[in-house]
This record gives structure tokens, sequence and C-alpha cells, in this order.
């Protein structure tokens, strides 16, 4: 058995979008924004060490982590290029916001630009489905009520339902 597994296919994943949502499309790029974020902390700290601490300047398996961790930032890149050529294919606007994944913000958030007039979320317009997203957004899988309309009562909303992600 093999350690080591193989990243989907650009074509697989670009074919595998077709079938997501727009809110789902723009909690995907901000997942993989977050990820790298976390790889580029960590090849700071590998580099870090390896100035600071390694015997004489150098460090094989830190180097060798470096080197897979820009291979993996890279294909995380051509992915948010997919996902943008997919939401824009589907005439939604792809901001500049989420391109850049908010930099300087301070959380390390992105937001998912809404359609005009329409949030993404069921067609609504703002509502209980949007602030239980954008908050499982952030909380990650939320608060471990196994329900649709227990997660929406939890955040305020209505239980009208909406996209949990």
């Amino acid at each position: 058995m093999s350690s080591e597994s193989t990243p989907i296919a650009p074509a697989a994943f670009a074919e595998a979008l077709k079938s997501l949502t727009l809110p789902s499309l723009y909690a995907k790029a901000s997942e993989l924004r977050n990820s790298i974020a976390h790889l580029q902390r960590s090849n700071a700290e590998l580099a870090r060490y390896i100035a600071e601490d390694a015997p004489g300047g150098r460090d094989a398996e830190c180097e060798e982590a470096i080197g897979e961790n820009e291979g993996v930032m890279e294909r995380m890149r051509e992915r948010i290029g997919l996902l943008k050529e997919e939401v824009e294919g589907r005439g939604a606007r792809w901001s500049e916001e989420l391109e850049m994944g908010r930099e300087g913000d301070g959380d390390g958030e992105s937001a998912a630009p809404a359609a005009a007039g329409s949030n993404g979320v069921n067609g609504n317009e703002g509502g209980a489905g949007t602030r239980a997203a954008s908050s499982n957004q952030r909380a990650g899988a939320g608060s471990g009520n196994g329900t649709a309309a227990g997660r929406s009562q939890e955040e305020g909303g209505d239980g009208q339902g909406g996209v949990y992600l």
C-alpha cells in the first residue's frame, strides 16, 4: 500500500465543479486560500528553522518539505483558477477581493460575492441562510447540531433552511 496519494487531475476537478452551487464554489475557493496561507506559514517556519537552528544551515528534510508545499500550493492556485473560470462561466462575478484572499483584513476569511439582487442562497436576499452559511464557514462544521433547522436557529435564523457548508 502506498503512503502517497495522487491529487485529483485538474480536468476531473473542473468537471466536479459543474455540479456545485455558487456558494459552494466560493466556499471552496476560500478553503483553498486558507490552506495556501497555512502552507505559507509552515514554509516560513521551516525556512526560519533552517536559517537559525539547523546544523550547518541545511536540513534536507525541511528543504524537501518546503519544495513539496510549494508544489501543493501551485496545484491549489490552479484549482482556484478553475473555480474562477466556472464562476465566470455561469455569468457570476469573481471579485478581486476573493482573488486576493482579502489580504490585510486580519482574519484571513474570504467573502463570497453575491450576484446582483441575490446572495446565492436559495435565491434569497440576506436572511438566515446567509448568516448561517457565513457563520459556519468561519466556525467550521458548526456546533454539532445535525439538523439544518437547528443550525439555522442556533445562528439566530428562522429555521427556513439554507446552505450549510
